[in-house]
């Protein structure tokens, strides 16, 4: 589709064969055009919102979570290999020992590699009261987490606008053919003798 098919599509100019319904086509087709551009600011503002919010959990979670090195003591399940024979990026609780500040010892369940033996070790995230929580949310998913709001705000608006348009456009085109259905009554009454 060139520019110059979507500038006339948009404005028709002093076109005589230009209806009325090609205008408000025109208008409907660059107000929703305007808002998709205003919305960028928008759906930024809501990126950047996403962001600040993940940024301040990430700092709350590296302050009050640390990690040790947890031993394994049964081996994770086999690796799977997959068509292009490559393994398998999944993992799987396995029973675990860790040594805890105090010099305690605890045991529970880790997160291993597919294929992983007893006895290699697994980083473990705590919390402060010593129980295994998810590893702290990273400067790098804060980022991401930002950039997908922002843009997944702008792709729904944009979906709700073209939305509008076609509905419209479905719209405009039953009055044209009902127009033209009119007209061509009209001129069949108007040919008979």
């Amino acid at each position: 589709m060139s520019l110059l098919y979507l500038w006339r599509r948009i404005h028709p100019g002093r076109n005589p064969l230009a209806r009325l319904s090609d205008r408000i086509e025109g208008v409907i087709l660059l107000g929703g055009v305007l808002a998709a551009l205003l919305g960028v600011p928008l759906a930024a503002a809501a990126g950047s919102e996403a962001y600040a919010t993940m940024m301040a959990r990430s700092a709350l979670e590296t302050a009050t979570r640390h990690s040790t090195t947890a031993f394994l003591l049964e081996d994770a399940p086999p690796a799977r290999i997959g068509v292009d024979g490559t393994p398998s990026m999944e993992t799987a609780r396995v029973p675990a020992r860790w040594a805890l500040a105090d010099g305690t010892v605890q045991e529970g369940l880790a997160t291993a590699d597919l294929g992983a033996t007893a006895g290699d070790g697994v980083t473990v995230w705590l919390d402060e009261s010593e129980a295994v929580v998810a590893p702290p949310v990273m400067p790098l998913d804060a980022t991401s987490t930002g950039v997908g709001v922002g843009v997944g705000v702008w792709l729904i608006a944009a979906t709700v606008l073209a939305s509008g348009y076609l509905i419209a456009l479905r719209l405009l085109n039953r009055a044209r053919r009902a127009a033209w259905d009119r007209d061509w009554e009209r001129f069949g009454q108007d040919s008979r003798p």
